[in-house]
């Protein structure tokens, strides 16, 4: 258990050094390097399969990897007026949202498919997802699966 804490130490630490010290638009999917996209890919997976496989959208709560956190964290700072350390719905609700925009960046690098990259002011916005679902019209399905789809037929 030892040995675990110190690697999640470290690898928290050259995440800190590596990215998180360069800002907000340095943990945005498509200015993440190749090694950091893998292994956030890797967290946003695990948070998507222990968040929306076969449960109720209302009983979302966990977001347990630091570093994924870390990183909607960093952007939501920079939305005005927007406080999600008061609201773990919102955490939520943007945590869902960065796992997905790092799975299209992931998709866009390894197929090569054409997405749209995230800015710092609409990474979190409906209107992003709607027309996102209106472009792709196959992710409509996937948005629903993750509890978003009603959100985005706003």
């Amino acid at each position: 258990m030892k040995k675990q804490k110190e690697f999640n130490h470290n690898f928290l630490s050259q995440f800190s050094n590596e990215v998180l010290s360069k800002g907000a638009e340095a943990v945005l999917p498509q200015n993440l390097s190749g090694k950091w996209l893998k292994r956030i890919q890797k967290m946003a997976d695990e948070f998507l399969d222990e968040n929306f496989e076969g449960k109720n959208c209302s009983e979302i709560s966990d977001v347990t990897s630091p570093i994924f956190s870390a990183c909607v964290a960093e952007i939501a700072k920079h939305k005005k007026g927007v406080d999600i350390q008061n609201s773990q719905e919102l955490f939520v609700k943007y945590s869902t949202i960065y796992a997905i925009s790092i799975t299209m960046e992931t998709m866009r690098r390894n197929a090569g498919l054409n997405f749209e990259s995230p800015t710092l002011k609409n990474i979190f916005s409906d209107k992003r997802l709607h027309d996102l679902k209106k472009q792709y019209s196959h992710l409509g399905k996937f948005f629903q699966q993750v509890c978003l789809d009603s959100e985005t037929d706003q």
